[in-house]
């Protein structure tokens, strides 16, 4: 489903990303994680070409992504994204968010697609909230509504890019229930997130990036008990994760 091959991405002299690779197959969930700044969002910004990049190739639910993104339209919808912050249109209500993409993109006639829409928010347990703007919500209620809005348009992968970051701790355990009940649907997702508890239970492989490349993969069972790198094993006793 995504095939990544040496990935190289600069901003001016700084370079972010040193040759990347990854294969992920389809219904396969990858739990990128690491320390700030080690190329986590970028990469995942570099599949769905929200960031050009200066070498290397991406194939991502079967299309050829130009380096310089400009065939990104093609993605078409076939890759969902949902962000640290929620980036929901703010002047727009709940309902209208999930339709617009669905409507525009998709060609999903008006009433099939509020249809769905609405189907998508019982499943989300926000029904009542069709009608509220994004003000209106908690922090974990919009990015409920935010992970619904990408699954309107049936993608065939999700990224995910700190999806908790940005939420009070009450608000955390929510939003991660609904990407725990996605995992077992068998959708494919990339999450990059510092949750360790739910890498552990959902993924079927913990990537561990620094300083621009991937250092170790494994399942879970071997990269919280018996990491190799030393960088690894220095990083999950910084977050309190023993080993």
């Amino acid at each position: 489903m995504i095939v990544a091959q040496n990935l190289i991405k600069s901003y001016g002299a700084a370079k972010v990303l040193h040759g990347v690779s990854l294969t992920v197959a389809a219904g396969e969930r990858i739990v990128l994680c690491g320390p700030s700044g080690s190329g986590k969002s970028t990469f995942v910004r570099c599949l769905n070409g929200l960031e050009e990049r200066q070498g290397g190739t991406v194939e991502i639910a079967g299309h050829c992504l130009s380096a310089d993104c400009a065939n990104v339209l093609a993605l078409a919808g076939d890759v969902g994204m949902v962000f640290q912050q929620f980036n929901l249109f703010p002047h727009l209500t709940v309902l209208d968010n999930l339709t617009l993409a669905m409507r525009r993109v998709r060609r999903t006639p008006h009433r099939a697609a509020e249809e769905e829409a609405m189907a998508m928010l019982a499943r989300m347990q926000l029904t009542e909230k069709a009608a509220s703007y994004p003000r209106q919500l908690s922090g974990g209620q919009q990015q409920r509504v935010a992970i619904a809005r990408a699954l309107c348009m049936k993608p065939k992968v999700m990224l995910f890019d700190e999806p908790t970051s940005a939420l009070d701790p009450e608000m955390v355990k929510e939003v991660l229930d609904v990407m725990t009940d996605l995992s077992c649907q068998g959708l494919t997702m990339i999450v990059v997130t510092h949750e360790m508890g739910f890498a552990r239970s959902v993924a079927d492989r913990i990537i561990f990036m620094d300083r621009g490349t991937i250092l170790e993969e494994a399942d879970p069972e071997t990269f919280f008990r018996h990491p190799s790198h030393a960088r690894t094993k220095e990083f999950l006793r910084q977050i309190g994760t023993q080993y």
